[in-house]
């Protein structure tokens, strides 16, 4: 549903092209990574800065308003 009705949103595009790097990762691909950054449901969402202190989190379906309002508050 991200993918479909989130990513795919000309605003959320447009803020995150702006000055963000996107990743997707599978948790249960990548377990290290899912328990270095503790996360504990999908789908979580993490901000983090260039040097990968994390600014903001937000695990469970998030709609558009939800995610730019989380990259706002780490801004």
């Amino acid at each position: 549903m991200l993918d479909e009705w989130v990513w795919s949103d000309a605003e959320v595009v447009s803020v995150l092209g702006a000055g963000y790097v996107g990743v997707k990762l599978d948790g249960d691909l990548e377990k290290a990574l899912a328990t270095r950054f503790n996360v504990v449901g999908y789908p979580t969402m993490i901000v983090l800065d260039s040097s990968g202190k994390e600014l903001g989190r937000a695990v469970g379906y998030q709609s558009s308003k939800q995610i730019l309002a989380l990259v706002g508050t780490t801004r």
